[in-house]
């Protein structure tokens, strides 16, 4: 019989673009350090086609976040990971040089997995172009590569919220689920980057063992509540406090102890829990409503402490990275 890789070659036929959309992440999730992630409702989007042969490198054009930022030659991120990806799974192959134009919403240094979205670009790019037919685990695995932390990785791919880590022998392990439908994000963006060596560099290397049970015992019962048919919000809000990394990392964020309090005050019954996105400065709430409400009272708590910022509303995405050939 004809294999799937031939009937898919058959339909690509005359197919040219590829389009890639990867949508942005938050990691940790209050109690979830290193371990929880999940996918917003913002997409970069990464379009790609063969070059003439007459081109030498492949070639980016950016438009958005970062534009200026990024690199428009081979040593740009989503290209180092597509190379990553066929150095783990096809080394005796090699990419085609491409023309990739993206289209960026996504802030870079903030906390919202600006390079998990490049990554994750990167070994889709490679397992289409050459048509590899990896699992999402192997595209994780590739990823992996370029940055250890699966918590901002695997949301990119599976969509929704993920429980993940990395096994003894370096594979990954993950376990999506989806998050109940009433719960919105409110993304409060500030208007500097923090870097994630900087954010890592104010952790203790070690805490106090009632530290340790207290966010153990809250990172075991937040997936259950927030995936659970009923939408119990003491529960999540409990579940979404956190002794590990928050605290220790407010003094680099302005506004951050002010913002994490805010749901225990009361003032906003939909505001259900406050966390800092990935490794700062963005600020995450969870919400059932009133979501520019909650925006313009983190904006003003942070201008209090002399901080500029903007806030979007996402909805929480059902899916992670999408394909399709035209």
């Amino acid at each position: 019989g004809i294999s799937a890789l031939a009937i898919i070659r058959l339909l690509r036929r005359g197919r040219k673009t590829l389009t890639i959309t990867v949508p942005a992440t938050t990691a940790n999730l209050a109690c979830g350090f290193d371990a929880l992630g999940a996918a917003f409702e913002l997409r970069m989007i990464v379009k790609s086609e063969l070059a003439p042969p007459e081109q030498k490198e492949t070639r980016f054009e950016y438009e958005g976040e970062g534009a200026d930022e990024v690199a428009r030659g081979e040593t740009n991120l989503i290209w180092q990971s597509a190379l990553a990806c066929i150095s783990m799974f096809a080394p005796e192959r090699t990419m085609p040089k491409l023309n990739v134009y993206i289209q960026n919403p996504v802030p870079f240094g903030r906390g919202l997995g600006s390079s998990a979205t490049a990554i994750t670009a990167g070994v889709v790019l490679a397992n289409e172009h050459l048509q590899l037919g990896l699992s999402k685990e192997e595209l994780l695995d590739a990823a992996l590569q370029m940055e250890n932390h699966p918590d901002n990785l695997a949301p990119t791919l599976w969509g929704g919220v993920c429980a993940s880590g990395v096994s003894e022998r370096g594979r990954s392990m993950v376990r999506p689920f989806r998050i109940h439908r009433s719960l919105q994000a409110v993304v409060l963006i500030p208007d500097f980057q923090l870097s994630t060596e900087k954010a890592r560099g104010v952790l203790p290397k070690e805490y106090p063992r009632a530290d340790v049970v207290f966010n153990l015992q809250r990172v075991a019962l937040l997936p259950l509540a927030l995936s659970s048919r009923e939408l119990n919000v003491e529960l999540i809000r409990e579940c979404m406090k956190d002794r590990i990394h928050q605290n220790q990392r407010a003094p680099l964020v302005p506004g951050l102890k002010q913002a994490l309090d805010l749901p225990n005050q009361g003032r906003i019954p939909e505001l259900v829990a406050t966390a800092l996105s990935g490794a700062g400065p963005t600020i995450l709430a969870f919400a059932t409503g009133k979501l520019e409400e909650i925006g313009d009272t983190l904006r003003g708590i942070l201008r209090e402490k002399g901080v500029e910022s903007r806030y979007l509303v996402l909805r929480f995405a059902r899916e992670g990275v999408t394909t399709s050939w035209s």
